[in-house]
């Protein structure tokens, strides 16, 4: 059974490899991040070493890019201030405008309120007019009706002359009324057609403020809609260069790293940061440590004995098929 032995020695070496590989990795990305920042802060110091001439001179150009691209991130943000200033006093300018005819539109709406209400009233005026038209006519027809009635009694009552005599006199009564209507419905509808014609000069009058409303408000919106594309266009140009300066930002850490080997090698510290140079070697060492136990750990792998090895793996292969084997034969049987 020393076979089994073997096979868990080596799971549990595999099982220290791996947890050793995954802290060396980590050792190193710090490592490298400690070297990147001593090479950035120990720039100058390093000038003295002829070995990272070529780093320097590959910092100045970036620097002198990065410059540039300052600048041009700088004119882009002024540009945007702008254009924020000017869609503010665009705001401001349209607000006015509109307050403005919004106050010119609240007495011609007066006056539109007040002739819909003497139109109204006119329209109603004419109506009892013309009912008391229709009145006066029916009055007239009723009477006719009285007077037919009373010609075709059999025997005639004994009052036939008094009862023809008031009708008659009624009927007399009702062509005066009638002129009199008339003279009335003829002055409700010249006052009906004065009402309404001021009442459409009022409805004109404030279509043409709403019209003009409507233009001022678009003009406006339009002129913010300008603005806002060219405010759009300057924050991709913004982000453009933001992120061209991040890039040659990035483009500089291959020359802080090789400075800041070089400056750990020689054992020399920034004066304005110390502590750099004390944590890059104590990640260097992290380092050593790791690689030297990752070292040992595969030597003790290599010592193993593979025939035993092959017989752990084959015997785990075997227990792994007969379990599969047997759970299948469970789940088919009734």
């Amino acid at each position: 059974m020393s076979f089994i032995r073997t096979g868990l020695r080596e799971i549990g070496l595999k099982i220290r490899r791996q947890k050793t590989r995954m802290a060396l990795r980590h050792e190193k990305r710090v490592l490298q991040k400690s070297e990147i920042a001593l090479g950035r802060e120990g720039v100058s110091q390093a000038v003295n070493f002829p070995e990272v001439r070529n780093e320097i001179v590959a910092l100045k150009k970036l620097e002198q890019e990065q410059k540039e691209v300052a600048v041009r991130i700088a004119t882009i943000e002024e540009a945007v201030r702008k254009i924020e200033l000017q869609r503010e006093q665009n705001g401001r300018e349209q607000n006015a405008a509109l307050a403005k005819l919004e106050e010119q539109k609240k007495p011609v709406l007066q006056q539109q309120q007040s002739a819909k209400s003497a139109a109204d009233l006119c329209d109603r005026e004419l109506a009892g007019v013309e009912r008391r038209l229709q009145e006066n006519d029916a009055a007239d027809r009723d009477l006719m009706k009285k007077l037919a009635e009373l010609q075709a009694q059999v025997p005639p009552p004994d009052d036939l002359d008094a009862q023809m005599a008031s009708i008659s006199a009624r009927r007399i009564r009702l062509p005066e009324e009638k002129a009199e209507v008339t003279r009335a419905r003829m002055g409700a509808a010249d006052a009906c057609r004065t009402a309404r014609q001021k009442l459409a000069e009022a409805e004109s009058d404030v279509a043409a403020i709403d019209k003009q409303i409507a233009k001022v408000r678009e003009e406006y919106e339009a002129r913010d809609r300008v603005l806002n594309e060219q405010s759009r266009a300057q924050q991709d140009a913004l982000k453009e260069a933001k992120s061209h300066h991040q890039v040659v930002e990035e483009k500089k850490n291959p020359a802080y790293l090789n400075i800041g080997r070089h400056l750990a090698s020689q054992g020399i510290a920034p004066p304005n940061a110390p502590q750099l140079l004390a944590d890059v070697q104590k990640h260097r060492a992290a380092v050593e440590r790791h690689s030297q136990h990752t070292a040992e750990l595969a030597v003790l792998s290599s010592q193993i004995d593979k025939q035993e090895l092959r017989k752990f793996y084959f015997a785990v292969f075997s227990v792994v098929v007969v379990a599969l084997i047997i759970v299948a034969l469970v789940f088919q049987s009734p």
